[in-house]
């Protein structure tokens, strides 16, 4: 800016920094709808913050010159009291952005004629200036919510573990509830998520995202997220897409409640390990819940009646004893599936049972194949 610095003081010289901080103010709650649920407080902050960041930026704007690191201390502490507030990032960054937009309106309304081009010097380095302004914005909301996040967290962590023990709660862990804002009760449902292929961060965003939604005593758990709830919520509310799958519990007494707990986790690490998604009940997967908890007895099943029927050599045989189960054991649809006549079909049944050693006419080895393709 050769020239710019003395044109564009006497244009910031105009300005009514106090007047256009309340304009920027209102028309930052009329288009951004979240500062509109902000308590009056909170508000009050928000327009102390965008003062300051006015005399900020005209002190800028007149000298040319970046503010030091120091001067920002304000924004940062602004930006944490939003991020305790609950708002987006995004919405504050986009609130900056119009904030940049009517401070642009400001300059030009009080430019004269003859400034124009002071104005145009001005816009490569205001760019700059928006730039580190948004940069120290996301990099202390991102750390402030972090911060928050893993406190939140580890008291919701405190609080589900305790309710899941079998011992009496004591005044600690009802203050904590208060703290919360959980009631306490007698039964709990227990619920998980599990999204496959998703990061650990997208795991631990949907936590979040539940807490704040109203089911407080929702973690993070290894591949997958775990609540507890009066009433947990619909696979619809979670808002991750078709691939999640919510497995939900039985409304448990608390003594039963860490039983349940377990048999919740499992059928989300078969969901996740099978890619089920959708709502899944617990007592509606009871078997499967069965296999997640016994897998070595399980590989040994698998091992005696399916590795006589590996090898390239007999795939064709291992395809039909799959499609068969697939089918309801029923020969016809199964022969329609394989496209093959039934005929075929039995014969190659009885090389299955001759290779395996088993009768697919009794039932305790039909119930043996059937858990052993179904792990």
């Amino acid at each position: 800016m050769s020239d710019a610095p003395s044109g564009a003081a006497a244009i910031v010289a105009r300005i009514s920094q106090a007047r256009a901080a309340r304009e920027i103010a209102a028309e930052l709650e009329r288009r951004t709808a979240a500062f509109e649920q902000l308590s009056q407080e909170s508000r009050a902050d928000v327009l102390a913050g965008l003062q300051r960041t006015l005399r900020r930026w005209a002190r800028f704007v007149a000298s040319g010159a970046m503010p030091p690191e120091r001067d920002f201390d304000p924004l940062r502490e602004w930006t944490r009291a939003r991020a305790a507030d609950g708002i987006r990032l995004e919405d504050l960054l986009r609130a900056f952005g119009l904030a940049h937009q009517l401070g642009w309106q400001l300059l030009r309304s009080h430019a004269r004629a003859e400034e124009t081009e002071v104005l145009l010097d001005l816009v490569a380095p205001l760019a700059r200036y928006v730039d580190r302004v948004c940069a120290i914005v996301t990099e202390t909301y991102l750390a402030e919510r972090e911060m928050l996040v893993s406190e939140e967290e580890r008291r919701a962590r405190t609080l589900l573990d305790r309710l899941c023990a079998s011992a009496p709660l004591d005044s600690s862990t009802g203050e904590l509830a208060e703290r919360l804002g959980v009631p306490i009760a007698d039964a709990y449902t227990p619920f998980a998520v599990t999204m496959p292929g998703r990061p650990s961060h997208a795991h631990a965003a949907l936590a979040a995202r539940l807490r704040r939604a109203g089911w407080r005593l929702t973690v993070t758990h290894g591949d997958c997220v775990l609540g507890l709830a009066s009433s947990p919520p619909h696979a619809a509310e979670l808002g991750v897409g078709p691939e999640a799958a919510l497995v939900l519990g039985e409304p448990t007494p608390r003594e039963d409640l860490q039983a349940e707990r377990e048999d919740v986790l499992s059928l989300a690490e078969y969901a996740r390990r099978a890619r089920r998604h959708g709502s899944l009940r617990t007592d509606e997967h009871l078997l499967e819940i069965l296999l997640q908890r016994s897998p070595r007895l399980v590989g040994r099943l698998r091992t005696r009646l399916l590795d006589a029927l590996g090898g390239d050599e007999h795939a064709e045989l291992a395809r039909t004893l799959r499609t068969l189960v697939d089918c309801r054991l029923d020969r016809k649809s199964a022969s329609a599936a394989l496209h093959i006549h039934r005929n075929t079909l039995a014969y190659r049944l009885g090389r299955i049972e001759e290779l395996a050693g088993i009768d697919l006419e009794d039932a305790h080895d039909l119930a043996s194949v059937f858990i052993a393709l179904s792990a």
